[in-house]
């Protein structure tokens, strides 16, 4: 029976509630040793009552066992695999040593687990429950959380039980329930339950010293003896006021160990030393000490273990730590040893290994060569904190120089790839000390240079990389290419003209062979970084060069992809980068890496702003951020939420944009990435000024060019903001504000940087040069895709000609201008324009219908109707976005209404006419 925890079963009961209701939710349930977690997990399993259930226990010995949590979880229902999506099904089946390893991606485990657990709950409520998560390996405890973060309408649920104090593990994110000590009541009525004999001095006494653990409520009673449970030798030995709970039912586990024989001490010893439970390796090695499995009928009659088939199971995880730990070291070295030897198969490899590493006193050449197999096993199957750990300790048993810096190099990157930044800090340090080999150190620089880039010091991450690549620049210049790359790349984003001048001055002195990245590369990011610095003007034959070929070329490496995106941003090509950032997108979803789709969908999120794309912005931008959050990293989202600022100050949302706004400058100011900061400045200069606050919307812009937040490229995407706000002030610096726009818009020749430019002067200039400037403006923009500027040039010539009296001829600009800002749902710009056509004598104002209808929808609900308008399936939308087909079909059900259709076939032409 279950005493007390009457709020928690309640919220337990409500999560159940909703799976049969066809929700979904996950919870965690964390508090101390013996608090009563797992409790409460059982309680979940019995109220489930019709639901299907799944379970799994986190085993603090195969922490470092990749997926052997998740295999547990799911082994019953293996079977269902082959249904899923075959990408998937692969990457699950290699995880589990069921087929070939799932390749490079991390999370693609994560959306297989996704699909097969919803798929599994579209026929009846699924509960999974995760005991002791806190002991489940990294690999899969972040495919369950992603899992989890990812739940919409399946009728699935996830509960997750967790020890305070112990790894720190992704679910605390997560809604949680924090169990406190029960109550005096409560601890009295599970006290007399387990003890109905005791004295009632006694039990005060066992009630103090519990302080409200259950565990130990059930736990201490069981060290007294007759005597003193009947209070003629009162229990002193228990240690009041000396220990906490959780430490008085240690000794009392202790105390139980201690009585036992010595061949049955040994079984339990070994039990607790092995990572499975499975009992027939555990008598194989127990048989080295004399045990046999008789000698477990003692351990089972002190309450310590049960036998669930041909499993070891122990009554409570404490007693396996409390096992090992008191016994004396020889035995525990001995034990491992004996498991090593024990476990003779191929598919034991790791446990193996781990057993050897455990057994070593010194340096062990075949524990360490074991270990660095097993590590490779594990990277193979994306568990990279698993391959770290078991590079770490094979680092630790080399006796060699050169090989022991070698692990410790590869246990270094790893702990990058797992997020692991300060070990990895550690562990590149302790290897640079033993090496001097040029491409090691170069190696270590790069993963140092990752360190520093997501802890926020992008210009410590380019001088390192800059450092790596000097190091290797005769021996291997596509490499050292690459890393001069990265760093120009990190450096425009952080707005560091002196690091990125430096990388381009060394890309300018490799010798890459034609064809290599540094050959395609190395002169488009010079020419690029050239012109920001202010070295010489721009023509940028190389960077069209490199765009070019990457848009002609289908496949080959992303990084080609992901260099001519940003040089084709950085040049104006709206139209370009989006393409090829677009192709990254598709390209990391079909391939599952999830990992790498913020900044991919960042990237077209950006150039869909140029566009004028705003509604598909804003969906790029949320599922970048929700993406990111999926799997716990910040990195890029700061540049994601100042974009999402940037799109609420077009549409006028004035409370979103400052919250996005302050978010962006405050994540900027913190990672030193003038980006984010100076676009968060942005926002809040364009949010004044579509609301007609041109003040406000001047002194925020003019810090854009003066300020701490300067940032070259971002002044430039101002510029044709600053201008306007500064004409409508009166200010005489109007025409000063045009000079970087026209330098840029000159060098890039985009046709809807000249209209931009001629709108501009045809603002600052004469009366009689406006007209022939507006006209000339208008023709270019009929050249590209730039909406919001389009429609900008239509109401400022609209403006234009009504104050000349030509209300006719204004009438047409100002309604073409009206009809696509309210396309964009630039509310306050379509206001200004409606109130330019009133004034003009117009009052018969047509709206659009369809904008309006799409614009009511959620960014994943539009995301979801555009691609079931392209004629995909429920399946093939949830694949693409990472969603359960359950929840692809409930946006679906919520979408209609809101567009006002009843069936799939209308939705194409609702978006047809957005």
């Amino acid at each position: 029976m279950l005493h007390g925890r009457v709020a928690e079963k309640a919220e337990i009961d409500k999560l159940l509630q909703s799976l049969r209701e066809g929700g979904s939710g996950a919870l965690v349930i964390a508090g101390e040793v013996g608090i009563g977690k797992s409790a409460l997990a059982q309680y979940a399993a019995e109220q489930a009552r019709g639901m299907e259930l799944l379970r799994t226990t986190g085993v603090e010995s195969e922490a470092e066992l990749p997926f052997a949590g998740l295999h547990l979880l799911l082994k019953p229902v293996l079977d269902r695999v082959d249904a899923l999506p075959s990408r998937q099904a692969a990457a699950l089946r290699g995880a589990f040593g069921l087929g070939d390893p799932p390749g490079e991606n991390r999370f693609l485990v994560g959306l297989a687990t996704l699909t097969l657990l919803s798929d599994l709950a579209a026929e009846r409520p699924l509960l999974c429950l995760i005991d002791d998560a806190h002991w489940l390996d990294r690999p899969s405890i972040e495919a369950l959380t992603f899992t989890a973060r990812r739940l919409g309408s399946e009728g699935l649920a996830l509960i997750f039980a967790i020890r305070d104090g112990e790894r720190d593990v992704q679910p605390l994110g997560m809604p949680g329930l924090r169990l406190g000590a029960l109550a005096r009541t409560e601890a009295a009525a599970l006290l007399a339950e387990h003890a109905p004999d005791l004295a009632p001095h006694v039990r005060d006494r066992l009630l103090d010293d519990a302080e409200g653990n259950p565990l130990a409520l059930v736990e201490l009673p069981r060290r007294l003896t007759p005597e003193q449970r009947a209070g003629s030798l009162f229990p002193l030995d228990i240690g009041r006021g000396m220990l906490p709970p959780a430490g008085r039912v240690r000794l009392a586990f202790e105390s139980r160990i201690d009585r036992l024989p010595e061949p049955s001490k040994a079984i339990l010893l070994v039990a607790s030393a092995d990572t499975s439970g499975d009992l027939e390796p555990i008598l194989r090695a127990a048989d080295m000490f004399g045990a046999s499995v008789a000698d477990l009928d003692p351990v089972q009659a002190a309450g310590l273990v049960t036998l669930d088939g041909r499993k070891v199971m122990f009554r409570h995880p404490l007693i396996r730590t409390v096992a090992l730990q008191t016994a004396p070291f020889g035995r525990r070295i001995a034990a491992h040893r004996a498991l090593a030897a024990a476990l003779i198969g191929d598919r034991d490899g790791d446990r193996r290994a781990w057993h050897l590493a455990a057994a070593a006193t010194g340096p062990d050449d075949q524990a360490a060569a074991e270990l660095e197999a097993a590590a490779q096993r594990a990277r193979a199957t994306n568990g990279y904190a698993a391959a770290g750990a078991a590079y770490e300790r094979a680092a630790e048993l080399t006796g060699e120089v050169s090989a022991r810096a070698r692990r410790l190099g590869e246990a270094a990157a790893l702990a990058v790839a797992s997020g692991r930044l300060d070990r990895a800090v550690t562990l590149a340090e302790a290897a640079a000390d033993l090496t001097g080999t040029p491409s090691a150190l170069a190696e270590l620089d790069r993963v140092r240079a990752v360190v520093e880039a997501q802890r926020g010091s992008p210009e410590e991450a380019g001088h390192l990389l800059i450092t790596g690549a000097e190091r290797i620049t005769g021996t291997d210049p596509g490499k050292a290419a690459a890393m001069l790359v990265e760093a120009v790349r990190g450096a425009l984003l952080a707005g560091s003209p002196a690091v990125a001048g430096q990388a381009v001055g060394r890309l300018r002195r490799l010798s890459a062979p034609p064809g290599s990245f540094a050959c395609r590369f190395g002169a488009a990011m010079t020419e690029v970084v050239d012109f920001f610095t202010g070295r010489q003007p721009g023509d940028f034959e190389a960077a069209r060069a490199a765009i070019a070929e990457a848009r002609r070329t289908h496949g080959g490496e992303w990084s080609d992809r992901l260099s001519a995106a940003c040089i084709a941003f950085a040049m104006g090509d709206s139209a370009a980068s989006a393409e090829l950032a677009g192709r990254l997108v598709e390209e990391y979803r079909a391939h599952g890496m999830v990992e790498l789709l913020p900044g991919a969908l960042e990237l077209r999120a950006q150039a869909r702003l140029f566009l004028g794309e705003c509604l598909d912005a804003v969906i790029d931008v949320s599922e970048g951020l929700q993406v990111a959050a999926d799997i716990g990293r910040d990195q890029g989202s700061g540049r994601l939420t100042a974009v999402g600022a940037v799109l609420a100050a077009i549409t006028g949302d004035e409370k979103r944009c400052r919250e996005l706004a302050e978010e962006a400058t405050s994540f900027g100011e913190s990672r030193g990435l003038r980006m984010s900061a100076a676009m968060g400045t942005w926002a809040l200069g364009l949010l004044d000024l579509g609301l007609g606050r041109h003040e406000a919307a001047l002194e925020h812009l003019r810090g854009l060019s003066r300020g701490r937040h300067r940032h070259a490229l971002v002044e430039i995407m101002a510029a044709e903001d600053l201008v306007e706000a500064a004409v409508r002030t009166g200010s005489g610096a109007a025409a000063e504000c045009l000079g970087p726009l026209q330098e840029w818009a000159s060098s890039v020749r985009q046709p809807w940087a000249d209209a931009v430019v001629l709108r501009c002067r045809a603002l600052t200039g004469t009366r009689q040069e406006a007209e022939e400037l507006f006209q000339a403006a208008l023709r270019f923009h009929d050249k590209a895709q730039h909406s919001f500027s389009q429609a900008r040039t239509e109401l400022s010539y609209g403006e234009w000609l009504r104050r000349a009296r030509r209300r006719g001829e204004a009438q047409h600009l100002l309604r073409n201008a009206m009809d696509r800002f309210q396309r964009l749902g630039a509310v306050p710009w379509a206001a200004r324009a409606l109130g330019e056509l009133r004034a003009s004598g117009d009052v018969t104002v047509p709206r659009s219908r369809a904008a309006d209808r799409l614009g009511s929808l959620t960014a994943q609900e539009l995301q979801v109707v555009r691609l079931a308008a392209q004629g995909r399936t429920n399946r093939e939308i949830a694949e693409q976005l990472f969603l359960s087909v359950r929840t692809v079909g409930s946006h679906l059900y919520r979408a209609y209404p809101k567009l006002g259709v009843s069936s799939r076939g209308e939705l194409a032409d609702v978006v047809r006419t957005d």
